[in-house]
């Protein structure tokens, strides 16, 4: 079996959910809310000192939306944005790849989270704008259906939970995305490799 055939990894809300808390839907939701809550009232109760975040208290992220999904990256790897113009397609490759665009001069990989989470995609209204991202000696293009914004989210407003590649779920289900370990997976490196990473 090739790197390409291996099962992708699957955003199941309701698995994340149970890992939080083992009850139904409605409490799992109640139950994370009263948790980070509880965590913010906790880190305020601390001294002044203490209460000023320092740069390992907080995530500082490009916020984007994909679908029905919320995610957010770290501003450090981002290497840019732009609206998607001009794609070439690439034949043979896995369905996440959806092809390459050439960025001032330089050949990216352009890659869907979607189908790289293996989530179900009822319609696909395609993404139009590009999120250059930079990590684990690999330059690819995620595409995204609008970029929201650049935040500072405090860690205690991030859940934790047992995703690869995720630092964890915000209460307002926003995945925090690990891009050190996404740009890491295999076939990433393999789809991406030099020519299509111009590294």
């Amino acid at each position: 079996m090739s790197d390409f055939d291996q099962p992708l990894t699957t955003i199941d809300w309701q698995a994340l959910l149970a890992q939080l808390n083992p009850e139904d839907p409605a409490q799992q939701q109640q139950a994370l809310a009263e948790r980070l809550q509880q965590r913010a009232k906790n880190y305020a109760a601390g001294t002044t000192s203490y209460r000023v975040l320092s740069e390992e208290d907080v995530y500082h992220v490009l916020t984007f939306s994909l679908g029905t999904e919320r995610y957010a990256v770290d501003v450090a790897a981002v290497r840019g944005v732009r609206h998607l113009t001009r794609l070439t397609r690439v034949p043979g490759v896995p369905p996440f790849y959806r092809g390459v665009v050439n960025v001032r001069g330089q050949i990216s990989s352009v890659v869907d989270l979607r189908f790289f989470f293996n989530i179900i995609v009822v319609q696909d209204d395609a993404p139009d704008e590009l999120i250059l991202v930079e990590a684990a000696g690999l330059q690819v293009a995620l595409v995204a259906h609008h970029i929201e914004d650049v935040m500072t989210i405090p860690t205690i407003a991030v859940e934790p939970v047992e995703m690869h590649y995720a630092r964890g779920v915000t209460l307002g289900r926003m995945v925090v995305l690990d891009i050190e370990q996404l740009l890491s997976d295999e076939r990433l490196m393999m789809g991406g490799g030099d020519d299509h990473a111009g590294s």
